[in-house]
């Protein structure tokens, strides 16, 4: 197929690069409106590893013998190079937070294989501040290219709640969860958090949240003592993220979806709209490729099912407390039904059990939900105390 350009026949452009053009057009437009270029994108990133990196050299430092630290060094700085040196589709993706979604496209690719389905379209993945904690997926125009965009803030986000809910599980909770999901006995609850740092923290990544500033909760290195947990449900909440999209694709919801226009920073940008039963079996597709990711991984399948169910419980949290924000500003409104994401989570618990294995892993997260209802108290006492501090809460 050719294109005929004054006079002369050229070749059309490649799919991938069409999607990139226009990737790269909609981050202009919309970085633009901020008053932000490309090369300003890669200085904010350069700027926030030359303060996190030096932090994090002096806690392994500690943390580590002189020969093991040595290696994690070399090990971190060869993996920057690497992010620095690897191709990314638009001038406006960051080194860094581009090979973390270089990465789970890889996974989510993985295990679409692993489970023998065929991909009807190969997206694009990249990024956009639409300030939205799940992606917004694009029609590239004139053709039937599909762009995945994700604000960086969703990775900021999943990291926080990872660190956060780790470090409010008991110590000796292990990747199989058995201590808890054998236990007969509610002792353990009283070992959750001990420190009260966990509830702290989720405190002020809901309270972001809240603001309007997904991204912009106070960030932390984690201990060692629960870096290895947050690490694996942070990579679990993300690929869950990334999967539900892929997800849509495989079931061919993008073929019948409408388009809506949404406001990104003020801007109109063209998204593909999804009624509720859309989500419902995109969230069912994404389990599936999130527990396959996992089990390519060698991971813990309970585990990796758990990450999705907290990710889904946080956005669940934030719905209720959006609504005892209002009630706590006088407004008159009715007491909330179940949300929207704890129907997800219920439809997700429903759809495990039957699959094989499913039922020790809705257990598992049954298991664990005291760790949620801590972490959601927490928030709603500050709430109230912030908004009527006179009133007792009980």
């Amino acid at each position: 197929m050719t294109q005929r350009v004054q006079g002369h026949s050229e070749p059309a452009p490649a799919p991938r690069a069409r999607a990139e053009a226009f990737l790269e057009s909609v981050q202009r437009r919309v970085y633009a409106s901020l008053g932000l270029t490309a090369e300003d994108c890669q200085e904010r990133e350069r700027q926030g590893q030359a303060h996190v990196l030096p932090e994090r050299l002096r806690q392994k430092a500690v943390e580590l013998s002189g020969p093991d630290f040595a290696r994690y060094r070399e090990s971190l700085l060869d993996g920057l190079a690497r992010d620095e040196a690897a191709p990314r589709p638009t001038r406006f993706e960051r080194p860094h937070q581009y090979s973390i979604l270089r990465e789970l496209q890889q996974n989510v690719e993985r295990a679409v294989a692993r489970l023998a389905f065929e991909l009807p379209v190969q997206p694009l993945i990249g990024t956009l501040p639409t300030q939205t904690l799940e992606p917004l997926m694009l029609r590239v125009p004139d053709s039937g290219d599909l762009v995945i965009v994700v604000d960086g803030c969703v990775l900021s986000y999943a990291n926080l709640l990872a660190k956060a809910v780790a470090q409010t599980l008991p110590a000796q909770v292990t990747d199989s969860g058995l201590p808890i999901a054998t236990a007969r006995d509610t002792a353990w609850h009283a070992r959750l958090d001990a420190t009260g740092t966990g509830r702290t923290r989720f405190v002020e990544l809901m309270l972001a949240v809240l603001d309007g500033r997904p991204g912009g909760a106070p960030a932390y290195l984690p201990e060692s003592r629960y870096e290895h947990v947050a690490a694996d449900l942070c990579d679990f909440m993300e690929l869950f993220v990334v999967a539900r999209e892929y997800g849509r694709l495989l079931s061919g919801e993008h073929e019948v979806a409408r388009t809506c226009r949404r406001a990104v920073r003020g801007l109109p940008v063209d998204a593909l709209a999804w009624s509720h039963d859309q989500n419902l079996r995109a969230d069912t597709m994404g389990l599936a490729l999130l527990l396959a990711a996992a089990d390519v991984q060698g991971a813990s399948l309970a585990w990796a099912y758990w990450a999705a169910d907290v990710l889904l419980a946080s956005f669940a949290i934030i719905e209720r407390a959006v609504w005892t924000v209002a009630f706590t500003s006088g407004q008159r409104i009715g007491v909330p039904e179940s949300s929207h994401h704890e129907q997800r989570r219920q439809h997700l618990r429903g759809i495990l059990r039957q699959w094989k294995g499913g039922e020790q892993a809705v257990a598992f997260a049954e298991s664990l939900q005291p760790v949620v209802d801590l972490l959601e108290r927490s928030l709603e006492v500050r709430l109230y105390a912030d908004r009527t501090p006179n009133l007792a809460v009980h």
